[in-house]
């Protein structure tokens, strides 16, 4: 074995015509609106997908998390040159608290995660060439080498690296790679890099990037720094110092490290659940979390409620499951520019929508490596309330690739990429997606609403009616005491809910009669109709309620809230009510009560 080198920190000294600062790298998708585990999950993930070593191999993806203390953590420090960085952690604009302030404290733990992928072709190519995997990944920003590749990739710009150091509380990170040389022998590499910011030390100015490797910066006054990667034996031995697992010779792949990482477990899983489960579902992907104790923890879109109706629209665009032509559409989208899956929401018991509200009646637009770009809305919430799940056609995935900006989280018509003397490009984006609003609004036309939901029932009296007073069958109910009324409520129209314009209203239909065979003359009876805001479990305010009949309803004088009106053995009492419009985030239960005057 090789004796190791000491390699260190070697900081870029600020050139005399300018260039990228640190914070170029890190700062790049910081405001892409979607939560820092979802960010990682969705381009850590899509950067081993566009490295995979061949078009149908299966990639896997690890998150493993790590906490160190005592002489764990003072031996990972020491092997990291954390020190080093520590002489000027107070200029390179970190978040506090962070791992350098509490570098010496045993006790606080050291953060660590590891996103390790497998059936890669890891950072390939020769490390000290421009045109390299490893040259691209760690060294350029922006670069857009992958924006004319064919190969059905995800990403085009050249940030998506950028999300691993800034989501390190010191900017910090470190890369080990398995990759094969240009003989095709195996090949190890490792390298670290910090995305600072600009500063001073010791009267010098820097611009915040650095490396940790070999220095081999030339002997010459003002020349630039030269700092290249460890490689074979070497990278291997420091790679097992920094906590790597140790990976065999025909183990290609790349293992990033995010030092100090506020990451959690849960929300990287819950990121590739969201955004991973076409690639997942179509068994193309493995992905798994470690958590800090050891335990693992396997993405299952399927169980997940609030994705069912999305992977249920997927399966009829892809052809896996047949529609039903009523809750279910297949349509294609222009002549060749894919197929959209469409499925009516269903209302749960308590009637919402597992999906959430900012993705409900929306669809799910995806392309080759199977990630969802986004959760497409772009109009009023319709009826009956649908999730949708559209397939691209690879003869179009170039071009809404070009139209995809860095964070790669939409479908941008008017894309700078997308430019060209005859504007082809930018009409086919346009197509697709006004093809998929048209389509979903033509399918909810011809759509079967689903069945509402049952009303709940909130009192004792209602409960009551409802078994006591409904046709009896024999052997079953509760037979009703003495002194109930002979008086049957049945639905004629279920409470069910219905669209206007951004609000809701409610509107339900009763009848209202005596039972034949027990009552023989007139009855003065008296009700009373809410429908309650539920609110955290408990009942609120209920909304304002109109009530159309053609009987004479008369104010109870001891209660306002109750209506008296005379019930005929002869004929039934209908009423049709309606709610004032309300907020669609609300839930609201349809509550009529019915008794006998002096009951």
């Amino acid at each position: 074995m090789k004796a190791l080198k000491n390699p260190n920190w070697a900081f870029e000294p600020n050139p005399r015509m300018g260039g990228a600062v640190g914070e170029a790298f890190t700062n790049t998708l910081a405001s892409s609106g979607m939560h820092p585990e979802a960010v990682v999950a969705r381009e850590a993930i899509q950067n081993s997908v566009d490295a995979r070593a061949e078009e149908s191999q299966k990639v896997s993806v690890d998150f493993v998390t790590k906490a160190l203390t005592g002489a764990e953590k003072a031996a990972f420090a020491k092997a990291a040159g954390l020190a080093i960085i520590q002489e000027r952690a107070d200029r390179l604009g970190f978040r506090d608290p962070n791992c350098i302030s509490t570098i010496r404290d045993k006790l606080t733990p050291l953060r660590l995660l590891y996103v390790n992928d497998h059936g890669t072709t890891g950072l390939k190519g020769d490390p000290f060439s421009p045109d390299s995997n490893f040259y691209k990944f760690l060294l350029t920003l922006g670069d857009g080498g992958k924006e004319q590749d064919e190969h059905g990739t995800g990403g085009s710009y050249g940030y998506g690296k950028s999300v691993y150091s800034a989501n390190s509380g010191i900017q910090t990170i470190f890369a080990y790679s398995r990759t094969k040389n240009a003989s095709g022998e195996p090949l190890s590499l490792l390298f670290g890099c910090g995305y600072y910011r600009k500063h001073t030390h010791l009267e010098k100015v820097f611009t915040g990037r650095g490396w940790f490797g070999l220095d081999n910066t030339p002997g010459i006054a003002g020349a630039q720094p030269v700092v290249d990667p460890l490689l074979n034996d070497a990278a291997d031995a420091m790679a097992g110092l920094l906590g790597f697992d140790s990976r065999e010779a025909d183990d290609l792949g790349t293992s990033v490290l995010i030092v100090d990482t506020l990451l959690s477990p849960d929300g990287i899983l819950e990121g590739v659940e969201d955004w991973w489960w076409p690639r997942l579902i179509s068994h193309k992907l493995d992905v798994r979390v470690v958590r800090e104790d050891g335990t693992e923890e396997l993405p299952r879109p399927r169980k997940r409620n609030h994705l069912r109706p999305f992977l249920e629209a997927y399966d009829i665009a892809a052809g896996k499951s047949p529609p039903d032509g009523k809750t279910q559409f297949q349509k294609p989208i222009g002549k060749n520019d894919g197929l959209l899956g469409l499925s009516v929401l269903k209302q749960e018991e308590d009637g919402e929508y597992a999906v959430s509200e900012d993705r409900t009646d929306s669809v799910a637009l995806i392309r080759s490596p199977l990630m969802v770009v986004a959760y497409y809305r772009k109009w009023n919430v319709g009826t009956p309330v649908m999730a949708g799940a559209f397939l691209a056609s690879p003869d179009i995935d170039l071009v809404l690739r070009s139209s995809e900006p860095p964070a790669h989280d939409r479908w941008d018509p008017e894309a700078r990429r997308l430019q060209d003397q005859t504007g082809s490009k930018r009409m086919i984006v346009e197509r697709v997606l006004s093809g998929i609003r048209k389509t979903v609004k033509s399918s909810q036309k011809t759509a079967s609403p689903p069945p509402p939901p049952k009303p709940k029932r909130l009192t004792f009296l209602e409960r009551t009616l409802a078994s006591l007073l409904s046709p009896s069958k024999s052997g079953t109910g509760i037979k009703p005491e003495a002194t109930a009324a002979p008086i049957h409520l049945e639905y004629d129209k279920v409470p069910q809910t219905s669209a206007e314009g951004e609000a809701l209203k409610l509107t339900a239909a009763f009848s209202v009669r005596l039972k034949a065979d027990e009552a023989s003359s007139e009855m003065k009876v008296r009700m009373k109709v809410t429908c309650p805001v539920i609110e955290d479990g408990s009942v609120g305010e209920s909304l304002a309620l109109s009530i159309k009949t053609d009987d004479v309803l008369e104010a109870d004088p001891d209660n306002p809230e109750w209506m008296i009106f005379v019930l005929s053995p002869d004929k039934p009492s209908r009423f049709v009510c309606e709610t004032e419009k309300y907020d669609p985030l609300w839930t609201v239960r349809f509550v009529p009560e019915v008794e006998a005057v002096g009951a």
